[in-house]
């Protein structure tokens, strides 16, 4: 800012006009003819000296103030056009961002559109892989029936026993894998819509944005800085309500050698999962920075033993291993308890997750058969009860809680 000129002193020039018109009256009064030509243009002249020497200084002030005040004029419309500038960068730099945003989001919303059919090809491709491995396995047990009917009826009542514990473990597997399949289904068709809400919300404030923009184009007003816009976080998981298990009906036993073979499980129906209701535009960037628990897959089988009868074969290594499948849910773990090397009754040491639904554990300490049983978080315990695991073993398993 620039510093203030100097001024004049005023005081020689009052002293200067009090002389001139202390002259003029001397004059004046001294004069034996004062209204003669001479004395009378000497005093005129005297007198106007002292006015303009008297007058001087303030008009050198008037001028020097004048100066200044377009000078601060000046500095006021150079520091307004700053600011004016500045505002304008930050303008061009939001709008770039909210346009790197609006393309990000609409990249997410292409995505989002084209995820449920990915799914959807994903589960057919399931269903016919598990379609066909059941008819495989379905043929293979009807095939070692017809051969193991010609020897005795107490073997054909065996194996009919273990075809109905097989085609009961098939039936709850299914189950399980159909419910999962429906908690995926609709929790995509949530994501999709919240997507879509949050796409929704943010063309709201780009288009308020646009307005602002327009109402601030005049050069004297000052733009406000426009609203802090909040990116959308990645969706997270929602949770379905679970379905009631529908009890498959067990195959019953064969008594003799020339009855009949038993009929397969018939196949549960799944509910038809009910459409999510579409969240409101407010509310969709909350509801997504949730993360609810995975729902629990409990499945309930009438009549059907809890876990399968133990499969045991000779392990390469001589380890005793233990390999469970048992479908308990996103978030929960299957714990085991025993009397083996590192084991207890009383905690449960965490098995080790090898694949969606295949937990394991092995030792190669153990000597002598070890007892076990199966708890879904530590706390649930499987149905069946108890495990007696030959030392030097792969034994494999399926649990039900």
């Amino acid at each position: 800012m620039n510093s203030p000129e100097p001024r004049l002193n005023k005081l020689p020039f009052i002293i200067a006009d009090a002389c001139c018109l202390l002259a003029a009256a001397l004059i004046g009064l001294y004069s034996k003819a004062p209204f003669s030509p001479l004395p009378l243009i000497s005093c005129v002249v005297l007198v106007i000296g002292g006015g303009v020497a008297i007058l001087f200084p303030f008009f050198s002030d008037y001028a020097a103030d004048s100066r200044e005040a377009s000078a601060r004029l000046r500095d006021e419309l150079e520091l307004q056009i700053k600011r004016v500038q500045a505002a304008a960068e930050s303008l061009g730099r939001a709008a770039a961002q909210i346009k790197a945003i609006e393309e990000a989001v609409q990249k997410s919303a292409r995505d989002a559109e084209t995820l449920p059919y990915r799914m959807q090809e994903k589960l057919a491709e399931f269903n016919a892989a598990l379609a066909e491995k059941e008819n495989d396995e379905r043929e293979a047990l009807e095939r070692e029936l017809e051969e193991l009917r010609a020897t005795s009826s107490d073997q054909l009542k065996a194996v009919a026993e273990k075809i109905a514990k097989a085609t009961a473990d098939w039936a709850a597997l299914e189950i399980a894998t159909r419910r999962q399949l429906a908690t995926v289904q609709d929790a995509t068709a949530k994501i999709d819509d919240r997507l879509h809400g949050s796409v929704q919300q943010l063309d709201a404030r780009v288009a308020a944005l646009g307005k602002l923009l327009t109402t601030s184009s005049a050069p004297a007003a000052m733009p406000a800085p426009p609203p802090p816009v909040e990116e959308p976080r990645a969706p997270a998981p929602v949770e379905a309500t679970p379905e009631p298990a529908v009890a498959p009906e067990s195959a019953p036993p064969v008594a003799e050698a020339t009855a009949a073979e038993p009929a397969p499980a018939e196949q549960p129906k799944t509910k038809k999962p009910r459409p999510p209701r579409k969240p409101k535009p407010e509310d969709t960037l909350a509801a997504m920075s949730e993360v609810p628990a995975a729902p629990e897959t409990a499945v309930q089988v009438e009549d059907v033993p809890a876990m399968s009868s133990p499969e045991a074969a000779t392990s390469s290594d001589g380890a005793t291993r233990l390999l469970a499948t048992a479908y308990i849910g996103i978030g929960n773990k299957l714990y085991i308890r025993g009397d083996g090397p590192g084991l207890s009754w009383d905690k449960g040491v965490p098995m080790q997750f090898v694949s969606i639904g295949k937990w394991g554990w092995s030792t190669h300490e153990a000597s002598a058969p070890v007892s076990v049983k199966l708890y879904k978080n530590d706390e649930t315990a499987a149905l069946s009860g108890g495990l007696t695991i030959e030392p030097g073993k792969h034994t494999e398993i399926t649990a039900l809680f």
